[in-house]
């Protein structure tokens, strides 16, 4: 088998396999924040889950930060029921999501030990485009002293982001990795496999969907879990 020295993760729907903290954070926010307690929360989840391509594209292209996407996210929301606010209150709004969603995140036990244990033989990393702090969530994750800061590249600090290829050379000169020492895991085809095989590096797909690959990239192996990769890496028969 080919010999790995550093292991890079995407962080959500990956590593964090349960999205529901970004739900069960939003439902709570807007059950306490008195600008949207009385709306229908479901209706208002649909909105904001789903914002237009538009917003998108523009933060993908770098037209937006982060913050100003997440203002204008919200703000697009909001409209679909008349309500205009300033920045001040899209910022407060977004700050409640924050600290409510990030109570959401708890240790996984068994995602722990997978990281542990990859540990003792890999350098980790974490390479991701998440939008909300991904310290944070590490440390709710029980993550937080094997993901240090310094081993976190997320896009909105950076100013660039997934599958800008700087963001993976960042973590390379980081590490003083070669490409092809190099295994990218996570669930994005796009971000997590094409990127990375296209500048060198191996990947593992995390195909949570099971779903047809998109494109005639050859991963190094694909997944349903990301607990799988235990086998893959830690076999002893590797």
């Amino acid at each position: 088998m080919k010999k790995f020295n550093l292991l890079l993760f995407d962080l959500d729907d990956t590593l964090l396999k349960n999205s529901s903290w970004f739900l069960d954070g939003l439902t709570r926010c807007l059950a306490v924040h008195p600008l949207t307690n009385k709306l229908n929360a479901a209706k208002f989840l649909d909105i904001l889950k789903q914002p237009p391509r538009y917003l998108i594209e523009k933060l993908i292209s770098g037209e937006y930060s982060a913050s100003e996407f997440k203002r204008a996210r919200w703000e697009f929301a909001l409209r679909k029921y008349d309500l205009l606010i300033d920045i001040e209150r899209l910022d407060e709004l977004d700050n409640l999501f924050y600290k409510t969603s990030m109570k959401c995140i708890t240790v996984n036990e068994q995602i722990k030990s997978l990281v542990k244990d990859l540990g003792e033989h890999f350098e980790l990393g974490i390479v991701t485009n998440g939008l909300y702090d991904p310290q944070q969530k590490l440390i709710n994750m029980g993550l937080g002293e094997i993901f240090s800061k310094e081993k976190v590249f997320h896009a909105e600090q950076l100013g660039y982001r997934k599958p800008d290829s700087r963001i993976y050379y960042k973590a390379l000169d980081h590490f003083d990795k070669k490409t092809s020492e190099t295994l990218f895991i996570g669930d994005s085809w796009t971000h997590d496999v094409i990127a990375p095989l296209e500048i060198g590096m191996e990947a593992i797909w995390v195909n949570l969907n099971n779903v047809l690959p998109p494109t005639l990239h050859k991963p190094f192996a694909v997944v349903s879990d990301i607990s799988e990769i235990r086998e893959v890496l830690l076999s002893k028969k590797i």
